[in-house]
């Protein structure tokens, strides 16, 4: 497989100047092309894996995986290379990294990246994992060679200890990796949490892997600590600020617009609704969609001029993570659990555990798909913290095909 794609070599061959449309995304047979979607349960440490069904609207589970059955507890997070060949989970409770061949759910690797190792993400080029890791407040680097299948981690940033953190001043004890993706220009954007008050983004270049910049979210008045998104072609980057709180009037929902050639917030804005989290793109590239995990709505923002140019009134109880499907037609969202393995309980704790599908053209909720239905649960066994419940967390949409899309179906671009 030593032609594999790679986002580095879609952007070196194929992007079209001046416009939105990138290399990578070409139009095939429609018989040809169908999509899966990775629903994580972190509740249960499993990976359900569904697709488009046969009747308008529906979703058929074709297989899953015992993420538990390689000691990932707490399945959090999933990132895929350009080809959709691999996936990257990064599991909390866990404490590690496990890489899965997509087309047969084989895991390949299996990584001690360290305690609550939130979001594993691949590098632009695909040479290397970079993974935010709470518990240790470290940013792990995973030397990557997916033709061979050899990883192995070869470096890492401890926040507290960095020169460029210390020089800049402020106390970043608690300040802790939370979510990363990368800019056009070569670095990394990592917010830092989990909490709102502990806030904070460090920016790192990637090629050398040092840290460039950093913010803190009480000293700079940067308190960002949850979603990363970059634009696909331009010098913007997105992050959320987010604060669930038992009284919402007391709660936070921000977004952040950074210009990542001078890496400088140049917008602050409401996302209406409290506590933002996820993010994520219509194919198109025309609109970028935001969330709110406590008030269970958000914007859908104009990704040229970072105008709100519509409102979602309902994703559903507790959303959290949501992607595209690569047609343009759905947005998926991930829905929690009421025996929550993450999040504040004020803002996460959910009815439906699964995902809701979300109809793009119209904004509504067309389907909500319950891979293991939280009503087969006793009221005692939600209650009891032995008995493993289902809470769902991250999710990706896996494109078989080459789609006809204005971008690529995932970050970085």
């Amino acid at each position: 497989m030593t032609d594999r794609l790679t986002r580095r070599s879609v952007l070196q061959t194929g992007a079209v100047a001046g416009g939105l449309a990138l290399a990578g995304c070409l139009s095939g047979s429609s018989d040809d092309l169908n999509y899966e979607v990775w629903a994580l349960d972190q509740g249960t440490n499993t990976g359900y894996i569904y697709e488009p069904g046969e009747d308008e609207d529906s979703f058929e589970q074709v297989d899953s995986i015992d993420f538990g059955e390689h000691q990932g507890e707490v399945p959090h997070m999933v990132d895929f290379t350009a080809d959709y060949e691999y996936a990257v989970v990064a599991c909390t409770a866990g404490a590690r990294t496990i890489i899965v061949r997509t087309e047969d759910r084989e895991v390949v690797a299996n990584l001690e990246t360290g305690p609550s190792s939130h979001f594993a993400g691949i590098s632009p080029d695909e040479e290397y994992i970079h993974v935010d890791v709470i518990g240790e407040g470290t940013i792990k680097r995973i030397d990557a060679d997916f033709d061979e299948e050899e990883f192995e981690i070869v470096d890492e940033i401890v926040i507290t200890e960095d020169e460029t953190v210390q020089d800049h001043g402020g106390d970043f004890e608690g300040r802790d990796p939370i979510c990363h993706q990368y800019t056009q220009e070569g670095y990394s954007y990592h917010t830092l949490g989990p909490s709102y008050h502990d806030g904070g983004l460090v920016i790192v270049d990637h090629d050398d892997f040092s840290v460039e910049k950093v913010f803190h979210g009480d000293d700079d008045d940067v308190p960002t600590n949850c979603g990363t998104i970059p634009h696909p072609t331009e010098s913007k980057f997105y992050t959320t600020a987010g604060l669930p709180a038992e009284d919402p009037e007391d709660g936070v929902g921000e977004y952040f617009v950074f210009d990542t050639e001078e890496n400088e917030v140049v917008e602050r804005e409401s996302t209406g609704g409290v506590d933002a989290h996820g993010f994520w793109y219509t194919p198109d590239g025309e609109e970028l969609w935001v969330l709110n995990r406590q008030t269970d709505d958000g914007l859908i923002l104009d990704p040229e001029t970072d105008e709100v140019i519509d409102e979602i009134d309902d994703y559903g109880r507790a959303p959290d993570i949501m992607w595209s499907s690569p047609d343009g037609e759905y947005m998926f969202v991930t829905l929690r659990g009421p025996d929550q393995q993450s999040g504040s309980p004020h803002a996460a704790q959910g009815e439906t555990p699964g995902f809701n599908v979300l109809s793009i053209e119209d904004r509504e909720i067309v389907t909500t798909v319950e891979p293991d239905p939280i009503d087969d649960y006793t009221e005692e066994e939600i209650e009891d913290g032995d008995v493993l419940t289902p809470d769902f967390h991250g999710i990706g949409v896996r494109p078989i095909g080459d789609y006809d899309s204005e971008i690529p179906n995932s970050p970085p671009f």
